[in-house]
Parts: C-alpha cells; structure tokens; sequence
C-alpha cells in the first residue's frame, strides 16, 4: 500500500499548487475541460475487499488557451475469495495561456485481484504538461493494467506520467501509459514501476 500513499501524497502537492497559484491566472479566458467520472469499483469475491481512490484536478487555461483533461473510467476488481484490489488514479491537468493547448490523459486503468487470496495494488500519477504561443503539449498515462491472477499471487504496479513543455508551434507528446504487469502463476509475484517525465 505504499504506493498508494505516495501517490496520495503527490495529490495533495498538486492541489497545494493549485490552490496558491493566483487568482487571476485562473480568470482570464481560456477554456478548461475535465472528466473524472465513470470509475467502478467492485469487491465480488467472498470476503474480498476493493478500495478506490481517483482524483482528477481540471488544469489552467488564460488567453485563449485551451485545457482538456481526462482522468476518469478506471476499473477496480477483487473477484477472487479472499482477494483484495487496492487502485489510486490522480490526475492533474496541464496550463496553457495564449493559443496554447494541453491534453491530459491519465484514466481507462484496470486493476484486478482474480486468484483465490491475491493482492493487486495500483497507482497511476499524470501530470499535464504546458503549452504556450500556439504550442501544444499532449501527456498520456493512461490505459496501465495491473493483474493478480494466480492462487496467493501478487502484483504491484506504479506508473507515473510528467507531460513537458511546448512554445510557440512546438509540440510536445509524452506517452508513458499503455503499461501492463500481472502475476498469472500460483503463489507468484509482478512489480512493475514506470516513470515517464516529459522535457
């Protein structure tokens, strides 16, 4: 579970940030867009349990900047007797002033505990990145899977996503989701850690 703590104690940094930026950097034009919605979170299994946490922060757009974050539709599954599925998504937007655009993408990340007795333990942290002039910054770390599907097995995965920055026209894409990581034998054992940072 200590991923999940460290991922919770990124959130909390990145609304600490948020919140002490100054007011009118958040008011003055722009268009912001955010979903953080769809998540399911299900504990099927005989005495399984499931715990979910998503966090989705909309970023900054002033000018004629535009934002657009998604961090929503994150599965969360303990289907095994006995299983327990632990998953934290946080996702933060990026800033664009002037014609700048900045795309984040962090949700549609499944984590699921199968095997009778298994531990599947997920955290998934994206950052947006900035974009100014008509520079665009596009951050993805999403799409991550995480599975628990032998008797007694167990997998981690942590993935953590930094988008960069984009001026002028430039363009900045950074891709570090699409991650998979599963423990399939009786009694095995996956740890998988990405970090992806963007420049």
């Amino acid at each position: 579970m200590r991923s999940i703590v460290l991922s919770s104690l990124a959130a909390l940094a990145a609304v600490a940030a948020i919140s002490v930026s100054p007011a009118s950097a958040q008011m003055t034009g722009g268009i912001s867009v955010t979903h953080g919605g769809g998540n399911v979170n299900t504990a099927r299994g005989a005495f399984s349990q499931a715990d979910q946490s998503a966090t989705t922060l909309g970023g900054i757009a002033s000018g004629r900047g535009r934002v657009f974050t998604n961090g929503g539709n994150n599965t969360n599954s303990a289907l095994g007797r006995f299983s327990f599925a632990g998953q934290d998504t946080t996702t933060v937007g990026g800033t664009a002033f002037g014609h700048g655009r900045a795309i984040t993408n962090g949700g549609n990340n499944s984590n699921t505990a199968r095997g009778f007795a298994s531990s599947a333990t997920q955290s998934n942290l994206t950052v947006g990145g900035t974009a100014f002039g008509h520079g665009r910054a596009i951050t993805n770390g999403g799409n991550n899977s995480n599975l628990a599907a032998g008797a007694f097995s167990s997998a981690d995965q942590q993935v953590v996503t930094l988008g960069g920055t984009a001026g002028r026209r430039g363009l900045n894409v950074v891709s570090g989701g699409s991650n998979r990581n599963a423990a399939l034998g009786f009694g095995s054992s996956a740890s998988q850690q990405v970090f992806t940072g963007g420049q």
